[in-house]
């Protein structure tokens, strides 16, 4: 692939993190948007990437941003660019391949086990959550990764389209700053960031061919 990448930011404290390390040790250029506030290019790109946001794909009807938005992915996907989602954003990805969206019985927080196929190539225990709504697999997407809390953590759509409902992105002080009450009380652990930040890197590698 090219070195293009576009990142879709839904909220001005949840930025692309450790995806910032993997794209200067890799030479790719990021555009960072926020939709919010921008509008989304038209343009050609070699990868798309839509991070987090405390939104829900629902709100698209008091949202008029996110509707565009949702809008303007399905081009994209028919083009078959590459593209990753990483928990609001495998939502919106799993909305519009016609997944449904659902609340989980009790939220998903902190740094919790997962279990990955093999195919997901994490190589990690725990990961980082932070979600009250789940996805389902979309119709001819493969499952990739499940937990004790939420059965969908991760799908494939066509080798293009990946959707992952946990974050590897974020850095210790981004959580801090995040659940300020969480980090408080729980800390969080170097080691679980290097392990994360690691799996990222092998993920980004594979998926968007490097």
């Amino acid at each position: 692939m090219g070195n293009h990448i576009l990142i879709i930011q839904h909220e001005e404290t949840e930025g692309p993190g450790y995806i910032s390390d993997w794209a200067r040790d890799h030479h790719v250029l990021l555009t960072t948007v926020n939709p919010q506030n921008s509008h989304l290019p038209k343009g050609q790109f070699d990868g798309i990437i839509l991070l987090g946001g405390m939104m829900n794909v629902d709100d698209r009807h008091k949202l008029p941003w996110l509707a565009d938005e949702i809008e303007w992915l399905k081009g994209y996907i028919e083009q078959a660019v590459p593209i990753l989602g990483i928990c609001l954003g495998a939502q919106i990805l799993a909305y519009i391949l016609g997944a449904n969206i659902r609340p989980l019985d009790q939220e998903e927080m902190g740094w919790l086990p997962i279990k990955g196929s093999h195919k997901l190539n994490l190589n990690i225990e725990k990961v980082f959550q932070a979600h009250s709504y789940y996805f389902d697999i979309p119709i001819g997407a493969e499952r990739l990764a499940e937990s004790e809390q939420c059965p969908n953590q991760a799908f494939l759509f066509k080798e293009k389209v990946l959707g992952i409902q946990f974050h590897l992105e974020w850095s210790q002080k981004v959580i801090a700053a995040l659940f300020p009450r969480f980090y408080k009380s729980y800390g969080s652990p170097q080691s679980n960031h290097t392990a994360s930040k690691k799996a990222l890197f092998r993920l980004l590698n594979t998926h968007f061919a490097l």
